[in-house]
């Protein structure tokens, strides 16, 4: 019997029908008293309704809690109950006064639950993953490779002392390196100012880094532009551009001492690749004095 209110009677009553059949045996099952003939139980539209009642007011319960102080336009019904007629048309009577519809799925949906979780487990087991393309960034290096004297008359001294050419590739993961799913790639940065540069710097700053995926044949390039430096070589594609605003840069500024004993001041940044999970991602890491910003 309640197999057969579960698989056809509930599923179809809207609050209309005046009698409804829950039709579960042969015709040898008769109990008039029950209204029970020829194994079908005919029901009252008041008592299919007692059976919604008290879960239905649990729901609408809920709703408003969540959607109190906000205004939203459609509700989206889900999981087996939510095919259900009769509970759509008692949430439509209540939350079309607030301006909302009230929506289900085309296609059933009663497996919602079991399939979400099925995929979240799955997605879980991937314990690693392995770089697809070479990531890196555009930055100034200081010389330190014989390639790099392929453009030592463009090099300058920065304010750390250090001889340096510009327009490098810096590599931050490489293809087909390997990294847990809870597992980051740091790779850190520094900006260098003089005495005079400091007293320049504002209190608030915004940095940006760009990521490239290095798309070509073999290894990754030394230069990821030309000398001129107004354009990308073949083989390199921005994949994602990184941004933050640093409202307390000079806090995190620390003063160095370069070569000869040369003063400077250094403000360091990190980046953080993670490819865990079902995509990669990149983040800026900073301190502000004693604290760290994500």
């Amino acid at each position: 019997m309640v197999r057969g209110f579960e698989s056809k009677t509930k599923r179809l009553f809207d609050g209309t029908q005046t009698s409804n059949v829950v039709d579960f045996g042969g015709n040898k099952d008769n109990d008039r008293s029950y209204g029970i003939i020829k194994g079908k139980l005919i029901l009252s539209k008041d008592e299919v309704a007692q059976t919604f009642d008290n879960v239905i007011g649990g729901i609408v319960e809920s709703c408003q809690k969540l959607l109190r102080g906000r205004r939203v336009e459609h509700i989206l019904l889900v999981g087996g109950f939510g095919e259900s007629p009769y509970l759509k048309k008692r949430l439509m009577d209540i939350f079309s006064k607030q301006g909302a519809t009230v929506v289900t799925v085309e296609q059933p949906s009663r497996k919602a639950a079991a399939e979400g979780g099925a995929i979240w487990y799955i997605k879980r087991q991937v314990k690693a993953r392995a770089a697809r393309f070479t990531l890196g960034t555009i930055s100034s290096v200081a010389v330190h490779r014989a390639e790099h004297l392929e453009r030592i008359e463009s090099a300058f001294v920065d304010s750390d002392g250090l001889l340096t050419v510009r327009n490098t590739f810096t590599t931050l993961v490489k293809k087909d390196e390997v990294l847990d799913d809870d597992y980051s790639h740091t790779a850190s940065f520094a900006a260098v100012f003089s005495a005079v540069e400091m007293l320049f710097i504002p209190e608030s700053v915004n940095r940006k880094m760009d990521i490239y995926a290095w798309e070509g044949e073999g290894d990754a390039p030394v230069w990821a532009e030309n000398e001129e430096g107004d354009e990308i070589i073949p083989g390199l594609r921005l994949l994602c551009s990184l941004e933050a605003d640093m409202p307390r840069l000079k806090e995190s500024i620390k003063e160095m001492t370069g070569p000869g004993g040369k003063k400077y001041f250094q403000s360091d940044i990190r980046v953080l690749i993670f490819l865990g999970g079902t995509e990669l991602t990149a983040r800026l890491q900073w301190s502000e004095g004693v604290s760290t910003s994500l």
